[in-house]
């Protein structure tokens, strides 16, 4: 108990020194509203010009085909589309929360989750238990409490590996898992209950007692990150719990197979992605 008292005092401090800013929360509020529109985006993005410069940079990166030629916000929009510019304004926002460090490779953590928050969002349109955008969301921000325990103690977090024993090296070590740090965090930063607690119980689906719809989407793309994405660090361990939330969420092998097959396609735009992202970031702070 002592160790859990610690580690939610260290991720109170985390909070008030990484706070979401107030550009962030509009955003994350345009994002979950499925009633929002392209001009209401641009509303936000277009009052905060620092952040406005980094979307137009991503937009414009040769990752999207269109370098130098979008001009302002409203070309961005049009060119790229809305679901990719609130992609990018996602990415950006979940990055700025925790920025890059070293010696922890934290852009390959943010594609991985990027990979997941894609795999959600795609099983979502598959069986609509779900709003998309809510899966991409969860996704994206799933591991953040990786990051929360690498800051806490990076020695320890280094001996924790990414082996299958992961949440039980992270219980011995840590006292929690990351799933637990990154709700912690999540609700200490006053986000909905229904985005943090989905993302607590990522690795324990069949545990959940609320928003289970969601809390099956991320565990279920965790998983299959791993089956189609396999990289060092994937934390998404197939279990029988798994083959239980294929049954509840009325997936089969052929559902699978096809969003496998679209998360390849991606796989390249989304690791390009985060490169782009952490350019504009690095620019930012070290300019």
């Amino acid at each position: 108990m002592d160790s859990v008292r610690e580690i939610k005092t260290f991720i109170e401090g985390l909070n008030k020194s990484y706070t979401i800013p107030s550009t962030m929360w509009k955003i994350l509020s345009i994002v979950r509203d499925e009633h929002s529109s392209p001009k209401d985006l641009y509303n936000v993005i277009s009052h905060d010009q620092g952040f406005a410069e980094r979307v137009m940079r991503v937009s414009n990166s040769a990752l999207f085909g269109h370098s130098g030629h979008i001009k302002d916000l409203n070309h961005a929009i049009m060119f790229l589309g809305y679901e990719k510019i609130k992609s990018i304004a996602l990415g950006l926002m979940v990055i700025d929360i925790f920025p890059w460090y070293k010696p922890f490779d934290i852009k390959k953590l943010w594609v991985h989750a990027y990979e997941v928050a894609y795999l959600a969002s795609e099983i979502a349109a598959i069986n609509h238990v779900i709003v998309p955008t809510e899966g991409f969301l969860c996704g994206l921000m799933h591991d953040i409490g990786r990051v929360i325990l690498y800051k806490k103690d990076s020695n320890k977090f280094f001996e924790i590996g990414t082996n299958d024993d992961m949440l039980k090296k992270e219980m011995e070590l840590f006292g929690c898992t990351h799933a637990q740090a990154s709700g912690w965090y999540l609700e200490c930063a006053r986000l909905p209950k229904d985005i943090f607690l989905p993302i607590t119980y990522h690795h324990q689906p069949t545990s959940v007692t609320e928003f289970k719809p969601t809390t099956y989407v991320i565990s279920l793309a965790e998983a299959l990150s791993r089956r189609f994405a396999s990289k060092i660090e994937d934390d998404g361990i197939w279990t029988e719990e798994h083959d239980k939330v294929m049954q509840e969420l009325s997936l089969n092998e052929e559902h699978i197979t096809m969003v496998g097959e679209r998360l390849e396609k991606a796989r390249f735009e989304i690791s390009d992605f985060f490169w782009e992202i952490g350019l504009t970031q690095s620019k930012n702070i070290y300019a």
